[in-house]
């Protein structure tokens, strides 16, 4: 009976051990396996500077948007391009043919009716203003509108299109006296017609807020967030509308680093309903640079960010951020930004599988082996269900003008 009693004990434990081992593997934090293409120049031969790209994906069609210098006429011009799979881009569209102002900063969101939204920076600092157009399914670039006409400057427009189809833009601004500093703007539309532009609130009336984004979650909730200076360091702030861009509720005080990381850079993007994945850059003072991602789920209360990569040598700069959203409602993340010094550095990117909870593994480097490290800067990318499209600004191996290279990268999930 003894004998009975030890057996069956030590058959217990047994099993005990190989489910503990079941679960150790179960709990296994694999990355995102991503098998880095061959990227594309454009312009292949530039005669001048292509810089500062917005892309999207739409998992056949690259979308490309960039500032081109025109040196004949001593501005930089917004150009559109576009290749389909593995292709080449085709010749580029100058997006505002009547400019004659120094056209800069692109960003883009292409919609559910495959419109491709541009927003961008019109003008020479210190009185540059905010333009809008489209592109449509079949090509056509409409004819640029202004949305800012003030002798203040105006810079960093971001754009994002709900649901219902309304276009929703936010950009840093000067503001009048009495307190004369920067602040974020914001712009709708009502129909097919943009409302009157509104100065968001902030915590600091004479402090500045600049370096905004925008997006919308599942339930088109409306989120922006930005830096804004406290006096000593900068933190980041955010707001959220439940009426599609009406009103906007209180000034969200940041996070539990405030006071101590200067944060800046922060970019968002939209889950489910009341679900939003931020990152952005957070400077300690001891200069150590850290790339943080941190998300939300009920709307506005941020989970404490976690750093995901450091840097000793004042690098990790320009993260951007883009989303999934798997049939299972689940989300990939993928965050990219550029490693090194102010000129340049790699572009590398970390991903998350599990909806913004961890990003294991170590990061991606994809510039390498396509352009000069010390160069690279400005990521922007777009991804669909298998494919990770990056594009960023750089000198090619060897030297040259700066141009845009393009990684259209496979991916698999563990």
């Amino acid at each position: 009976m003894k004998l009975e009693r030890v057996l069956l004990l030590a058959l217990i434990a047994l099993c005990l051990a190989a489910c503990g081992q079941d679960d150790d593997d179960e709990d296994e934090l694999k990355p995102i396996t991503i098998t880095p293409g061959v990227a594309v120049e454009h312009p292949a031969t530039p005669t001048a500077a292509a810089i500062e790209p917005a892309v999207v994906y739409d998992g056949t069609r690259t979308h490309l948007v960039y500032a081109q210098f025109d040196t004949v006429n001593a501005r930089h011009d917004i150009m559109y391009t576009q290749k389909i799979g593995a292709g080449a881009f085709t010749a580029p569209a100058t997006v505002f043919p009547a400019s004659t102002a120094d056209s800069r900063t692109p960003h883009t969101f292409l919609d559910s009716a495959g419109t491709l939204h541009i927003v961008w920076a019109e003008g020479t600092s210190p009185n540059r203003e905010i333009y809008y157009a489209t592109r449509n399914s079949v090509g056509t670039i409409s004819t640029p509108t202004a949305l800012t006409a003030t002798a203040e400057d105006e810079a960093n427009p971001r754009v994002h299109v709900d649901g219902i189809g309304r276009v929703h833009v936010v950009w840093e601004g000067s503001t009048t006296p009495p307190n004369p500093t920067t602040a974020i703007f914001y712009r709708r539309t009502q129909g097919s017609v943009f409302v009157n532009a509104v100065v968001l609130p902030k915590v600091g009336a004479a402090q500045p807020a600049e370096m905004p984004d925008i997006c919308v979650d599942a339930g088109d909730r409306i989120y922006v967030v930005w830096a804004e200076s406290d006096g000593t360091s900068r933190n980041v702030r955010f707001l959220r509308s439940d009426d599609g861009g009406a009103n906007f509720g209180g000034v969200g005080a940041g996070f539990a680093a405030a006071g101590t990381f200067d944060m800046t850079h922060p970019r968002i993007e939209g889950g489910l309903d009341g679900e939003v994945f931020l990152t952005f850059i957070g400077q300690a003072p001891s200069n150590t640079r850290h790339l943080f991602a941190t998300y939300t789920r009920s709307g506005g209360t941020f989970e404490q960010p976690q750093s995901l990569l450091t840097s000793d040598t004042a690098g990790l700069r320009d993260p951007e951020i883009a989303v999934f959203r798997r049939a299972d409602d689940n989300f990939t993340i993928v965050i990219a930004c550029h490693d090194g010094t102010a000129p340049g550095g790699n572009i590398v990117v970390k991903t998350s599988h599990d909806n913004g909870l961890n990003y294991p593994g170590d990061p991606v480097n994809l510039s390498q082996g396509n352009s000069q490290p010390a160069t690279n800067r400005r990521p922007a990318l777009s991804l669909d269900d298998n494919e990770l499209v990056v594009t960023w600004m750089g000198e090619p191996q060897g030297g040259g003008i700066v141009r845009l290279f393009t990684s259209a990268s496979d991916y698999t999930l563990p």
